[in-house]
């Protein structure tokens, strides 16, 4: 368990382009142990169908997150946003199975990192329960425990969370990210830092030091 001064606070959705971007930033966040993350769920996207408009936005964002960041978006996933002919977005379940990997002892940052390559760079329906349920076994969740797990998690109740904090500290979209010091709280402007490891590495150093 991290005993640090410096809580990090993550404000993501799983099927958010730009915190697929901050993955790799996240992820070398998540190997401090003097820095303790705490990830917080919204909900961009409920069952909503994306027409082709929309896709052909999120296909433009995704070369510039990729040039940022220099994350891969994999050729499954693009043949599914240009050729598809419907294409459902869902963060709830996603969600969900974040929330119930912590719960079965898992990390649930490793479940978002599994569910952005799902969907990211294999194409996968990565709100299909079936989905999901192999991202858990390939964590090492026994089947019957996760099923009941996933079944009686509630994600709303996280969603709601965080969407009257982002309110309360006038955060706005996602990723959005808080620096928490002796009970205070400061935003981090995280997407200044894609594809910059070493700055982003000073910048964990600096918040170390002076906390």
């Amino acid at each position: 368990m991290v005993n640090a001064a410096v809580t990090v606070h993550y404000f993501y959705d799983p099927l958010c382009g730009w915190c697929y971007g901050a993955a790799p930033l996240i992820e070398h966040l998540a190997e401090r142990n003097d820095i303790k993350l705490e990830l917080h769920p919204g909900g961009l996207f409920n069952h909503r169908t994306i027409d082709q408009a929309s896709r052909r936005h999120f296909l433009d964002s995704d070369q510039r997150i990729h040039a940022l960041s220099g994350v891969t978006f994999g050729d499954a996933y693009l043949a599914k946003m240009r050729k598809t002919d419907t294409v459902i977005l869902d963060s709830m379940l996603p969600i969900r199975a974040i929330l119930a990997a912590g719960q079965c002892g898992k990390s649930g940052l490793e479940m978002l990192k599994r569910i952005q390559v799902a969907h990211y760079q294999q194409g996968k329906t990565a709100h299909a329960p079936a989905v999901l349920a192999e991202l858990a076994q390939a964590m090492g969740i026994d089947a019957d425990v996760w099923h009941a797990t996933f079944e009686s998690t509630n994600e709303q109740d996280a969603i709601s969370e965080s969407t009257q904090q982002m309110i309360q500290y006038q955060l706005q979209g996602y990723p959005s990210m808080m620096v928490e010091k002796q009970g205070i709280r400061q935003s981090v402007p995280v997407q200044s830092f894609f594809g910059k490891l070493d700055a982003w590495d000073g910048f964990l150093n600096r918040l170390s030091e002076n906390g």
